[in-house]
């Protein structure tokens, strides 16, 4: 696209050769390392990523961008998209948390609602409280802000969002504890479900404080291994449940199998532009940006929703809470997940030692962080 005839197929060529006396190389030995055969058979998407060779050619190609969002695996990822290229031109260089967008621990949220389908359905009064909108400050055409009142729905149209979709993934059960011990939010409240806020047909208030975080926190909470069955296969729900409207964290939820968990670890595979592991947090950054290009910042290393002070997804939660219970749906899409980001790392020469530039940045800002330390956050 917008090269010469005589230009571009050297170029292939070019990044032909590159792959075959460099990359593939590299892949056989992750493969050794990994337990994976030798020369594994990439999908056709990601052999397009790679063959190409230009970031600017990877984002064009996933424009536009739209972000999977699993329950505890990283709201801090906003700010990486923010930063690419043209993605969202005012907010390139601003955080989005909690302190910057308002709403309490429903923050993400109110970023998100959009502007002009809300105005017809609130009074004028309310319209000063409204906080930055995602219509309002990032391109359409390069990604797509959710359009639900409610947060962690399903695809909503996944024949269209295939090859567009970015994620980050995490081990099933440290998902589930997260979630469990998460008191600002306290999903594990009685009855939670009776409490989700449509943030559309909510009253604004100056607060910013009324969603079902707020709502629902200090409500006492119901035992660990009734709350893990509900979070059971909750990436697998937001995967494959393509007609649904439900949260996943509404524990009313459609219930999935293993059987939509095969489907879901297929679209991992095939459909994913960009797969990222919470607990490999700085890693993610690091390739999320090899990949689509743009420059690392300290605010992309933030833990914008920690469940508790001091706690972050790189210190695992004691299992031994859930006395042998296990996630065996989701274990299957996070195998696949876990697949695609090893891959990747090897094809775009990610490791500790390539991305010391990337993840000095989380130190760059002592300001930032003294400022984040001072707040407990």
């Amino acid at each position: 696209r917008g090269l010469s005839r005589t230009v571009r197929p050297f170029s292939v060529r070019a990044m032909l050769t590159l792959l075959l006396s460099v990359a593939l190389p590299a892949i056989s030995v992750a493969s050794r390392q990994y337990g994976e055969p030798e020369a594994p058979q990439m999908q056709l998407l990601q052999h397009k990523f790679i063959l190409e060779g230009a970031e600017e050619w990877h984002l064009k190609e996933a424009r536009p961008l739209t972000w999977i969002h699993f329950p505890k695996c990283g709201s801090s990822f906003i700010n990486a998209i923010t930063r690419l290229p043209g993605a969202c031109p005012s907010m390139a260089d601003h955080a989005l948390n909690e302190d910057t967008v308002g709403g309490g621990a429903c923050w993400l949220s109110h970023w998100f609602r959009d502007l002009h389908i809300m105005k017809d359905r609130l009074p004028s009064a309310a319209m000063s409280y409204l906080p930055e909108h995602c219509p309002r400050d990032c391109q359409a055409a390069h990604y797509v802000c959710q359009q639900s009142a409610l947060p962690h729905v399903p695809l909503t149209n996944y024949a269209a969002q295939r090859g567009h979709l970015v994620g980050m993934f995490r081990d099933p059960d440290q998902r589930i504890l997260s979630g469990y011990h998460d008191d600002a939010n306290n999903f594990a409240a009685e009855d939670y479900g009776s409490y989700l806020v449509d943030m559309s047909r909510h009253k604004i208030q100056e607060s910013k404080a009324n969603c079902t975080g707020s709502m629902v926190r200090g409500l006492p909470k119901i035992p660990l291994s009734e709350f893990a069955e509900t979070w059971k296969g909750g990436m697998t729900y937001q995967l494959v449940a393509d007609q649904e409207t439900t949260t996943a964290l509404d524990p009313r939820r459609l219930r999935v199998t293993r059987r939509d968990a095969t489907e879901a670890a297929r679209r991992v595979r095939e459909d994913f532009a960009f797969v990222g592991l919470t607990e490999q947090w700085d890693l993610s950054i690091c390739l999320f940006h090899k990949i689509f290009g743009g420059s690392c910042h300290a605010f992309e290393f933030e833990d914008t929703r920690p469940s508790f002070a001091g706690k972050s997804a790189d210190k695992d939660y004691d299992t031994s809470q859930l006395e042998g219970w296990h996630d065996d749906i989701d274990e299957v899409v996070y195998a696949a997940a876990l697949e695609v980001f090893r891959r990747n790392l090897v094809l775009f020469n990610v490791s500790q030692e390539t991305c010391q530039e990337c993840s000095s940045q989380r130190e760059s800002d002592p300001a930032f962080w003294q400022e984040r330390r001072e707040t407990g956050q």
